[in-house]
């Protein structure tokens, strides 16, 4: 009988420890999908910043070109 127990012992341990198995693979699946979804974010993002940055820097040439534009009267 102590055999059977220790079977049905193990029976259950192996059981408890597929079905943590398949929870953390679910989980990994999930996980994976999250992560694509999240780079594209942040693809998207960087793409955001580096327009921004490009709008920027031209606003400030256009901005300097400007300010060099009145300066030059006033130095005559």
């Amino acid at each position: 009988m102590s055999e059977e127990l220790f079977s049905d012992q193990e029976a259950d341990l192996l059981s408890q420890l597929e079905d943590r198995v398949v929870k953390a693979l679910e989980a990994v699946g999930v996980l994976r999908k999250e992560k694509i979804a999240l780079q594209k974010e942040v693809d998207r993002l960087n793409a955001e910043l580096a327009a921004a940055k490009s709008k920027n820097k031209t606003a400030a040439s256009r901005l300097s070109k400007l300010l060099d534009q009145l300066e030059l009267p006033s130095s005559e």
